[in-house]
C-alpha cells in the first residue's frame, strides 16, 4: 500500500448482517477484512523485525557490558590480592623488626658463643679489672698520705720543722711518696 491510499478500517459483521448481506457485499467486506489484517501483519513484522533488532543490539550492549564489568572486577579482585599480600609481608617485617629490637636470652647467649665476640667481651673484661687494680692502689697510697698537723716522726704530735717550711722547699714526711698514676686519678 502506498500513503496516499487510506487505511482499510476494521470490519464488523453482525450476525444480521450475515443473514442480510448478499453474497457480492460479504466479499468486499471480506476482502477489506483481509486488507486491514495484511495492513496488521505488515505493522506486527515491522515492528517484531525492529523489535528484534533491537533487542538483538541491546542484548549485545548488556554482554559487553557485562564482560567489561568482569574485567573489571578482576582487576579490582586482583588488586585487592595484591594489596593484602603486600599488608601480610609489611606485618610480618614489622613482626621481625620488633624481635630483632628485643633480643632474647638465647640470641644474647648465642652472640656470647661467637668466639670474636667472646673475645671481645673477655677483653673489655680483663681492662676492667686491671682498671679496677690500678685505681684500688692509688687508693691505698692517698690513704698512707693523712696530712695531719699533730703528726710528727714518732707520731708525739709536734710538727717538725721541715713540715713548716714553705710550699717550695716542703719535703716529703712519708717515705713512700704517691705514685704519678695516683695523682691524675685526683686530679
Amino acid at each position: 500500500m502506498t500513503n496516499e491510499e487510506p487505511l482499510p478500517k476494521k470490519v464488523r459483521l453482525s450476525e444480521s448482517d450475515m443473514k442480510t448481506l448478499t453474497r457480492e457485499e460479504l466479499c468486499v467486506r471480506w476482502k477489506q477484512h483481509e486488507a486491514y489484517v495484511q495492513i496488521l501483519e505488515a505493522k506486527c513484522a515491522d515492528l517484531n523485525s525492529n523489535d528484534v533488532t533491537g533487542l538483538k543490539e541491546s542484548e549485545e550492549k548488556l554482554k559487553q557490558q557485562q564482560q567489561e564489568a568482569s574485567r573489571r572486577e578482576n582487576i579490582l579482585v586482583m588488586r585487592l590480592a595484591t594489596k593484602e599480600q603486600e599488608m601480610q609481608e609489611c606485618t610480618t617485617q614489622i613482626q621481625y623488626l620488633k624481635q630483632a629490637q628485643q633480643p632474647s636470652a638465647a640470641q644474647l647467649r648465642s652472640s656470647m658463643v661467637d668466639p670474636a665476640i667472646n673475645l671481645f667481651f673477655l677483653k673489655m673484661k680483663g681492662e676492667l679489672e686491671q682498671t679496677k687494680d690500678k685505681l684500688e692502689q692509688a687508693q691505698n697510697e692517698l690513704s698512707a698520705w693523712k696530712f695531719t698537723p699533730d703528726r710528727g716522726p714518732e707520731g708525739v704530735g709536734t710538727v717538725p720543722e721541715e713540715v713548716v717550711t714553705s710550699d717550695t722547699d716542703m719535703p716529703c714526711p712519708h717515705p713512700n711518696p704517691p705514685s704519678a698514676q695516683a695523682r691524675q686519678l685526683l686530679y
